[in-house]
């Protein structure tokens, strides 16, 4: 495909691939009404196999549909529909920035400041789709993006993909009996149970699930087996987020907490609600102060280092920022090469006097004192093991 001219748009490069469609960059090879010559696009190919299915070339027409009615500075834009008797074409904008699950992936927490900025230009977006009777259903980090100028675009309205067999974890899927429509983490109660009946609560719900996330580096509810994620859903069992980070005030926690209310009738009426909550919520002296560098109560922040348990080796390693990676990949903030460790097996996040490890989905496991965990609070002369061989255990030091 790369190299092909398809209308006004040569294809330059793919930057993603759903159950339905390929995404590519393409640009534009002459000025229209629209865009100049060169101009970077979004081209999102209906995939060659499902071109003559009608099923699925029905919900591209109904996806470009639903973008027409869209103009808003934080939902990307949508510029043409191209319909060819073998291939569909959603042309979009192409947005020049980092999506929120890269930021989640690489940072951990985000500051609580950038954490409700993100939060407000989502819930304006959705303000805006809620009033043209139009509601999202995948609202997620990925679906989110965030450009230079500190904007966030709400991408991805309308786009699903069926996984025969039942939703899998982390998977958007298409709504039909039997199966879920959104990402499993993020849905609400009645979207799991009626994806076709999932009003603009439901979004509100998820843009709770996402804040949660962007404060506290951690999604609320994470268990690897599907029935009991949905039952934890159901049941609103989750960690306040004040106990993952404890500058976190009651304020805000209660902000995310009315917004992923299980029942519907105990959370925000609108998204417009759960917006202007924020906003008072950042209206006040104490938020204002943090915003401009000078936080009103700023925790002392203790200082944390891990020791391989073997002295000679000589292996330790600060923890100097509020969230760390560990792995094989060179990306993670500490490397470890042993090939028993993930690429990305477990996070440390850092808050105060707080020291949080979580596994991060890793093949072999992440232990403290010899007892696998997924999450667990760490203190010092706790012994961490990433993987199943010794030579990959530190203990815990508060320097």
């Amino acid at each position: 495909m790369i190299g092909n001219v398809i209308g006004n748009y040569r294809i330059e490069r793919e930057i993603g691939e759903g159950g339905m469609s390929h995404v590519f960059v393409g640009r534009t090879l002459a000025r229209n009404d629209t865009l100049p010559e060169g101009y970077a696009v979004v081209l999102k190919i209906m995939s060659d196999e499902l071109a003559g299915e009608v099923t699925a070339r029905k919900r591209f027409v109904k996806e470009a549909q639903i973008l027409e009615k869209l103009r808003h500075r934080y939902i990307t834009r949508f510029y043409e529909f191209i319909n060819k008797d073998d291939s569909a074409v959603l042309v979009m904008e192409f947005v020049e920035g980092t999506p929120v699950d890269i930021l989640l992936s690489e940072k951990g927490a985000l500051s609580i400041p950038d954490a409700v900025s993100i939060a407000q230009c989502m819930l304006e977006a959705l303000v805006y789709a809620h009033g043209k009777g139009i509601i999202h259903r995948d609202i997620k980090p990925a679906n989110l993006i965030r450009e230079k100028s500190g904007n966030v675009k709400v991408t991805d309205f309308g786009i699903a993909k069926i996984k025969e067999g039942g939703a899998g974890m982390g998977q958007t899927v298409l709504t039909k009996s039997g199966f879920l429509l959104g990402t499993p983490h993020y849905m609400s109660p009645e979207q799991i149970r009626e994806p076709k009946d999932a009003g603009a609560k439901s979004d509100v719900y998820s843009a709770g699930v996402v804040l949660y996330e962007m404060l506290t580096g951690s999604l609320p509810f994470n268990s690897r087996s599907l029935p009991k994620l949905i039952d934890a859903i159901y049941r609103g069992e989750k960690q306040a987020p004040s106990t993952l980070r404890p500058e976190i005030d009651k304020e805000l926690e209660a902000i995310v907490n009315k917004a992923m209310y299980p029942k519907m009738e105990g959370r925000y009426g609108s998204a417009r609600e759960f917006f202007d909550a924020l906003e008072e919520y950042g209206s006040r002296p104490a938020y204002v102060s943090t915003m401009a560098g000078q936080p009103a109560a700023a925790a002392t922040q203790q200082q944390w280092l891990l020791v391989n348990v073997k002295p000679e080796t000589n292996e330790k390693h600060p923890l100097n920022s509020e969230s760390v990676t560990v792995g094989r990949d060179r990306s993670c903030a500490i490397v470890l090469t042993h090939p028993a460790v993930s690429r990305r097996h477990a996070k440390i996040t850092l808050s105060g006097t707080t020291c949080v490890l979580e596994d991060l989905k890793s093949a072999n496991g992440t232990y403290v004192n010899n007892t696998r965990v997924e999450r667990a609070k760490l203190k010092p002369g706790d012994v961490v093991r990433f993987g199943a061989d010794p030579s990959c255990s530190y203990v815990v030091r508060d320097r």
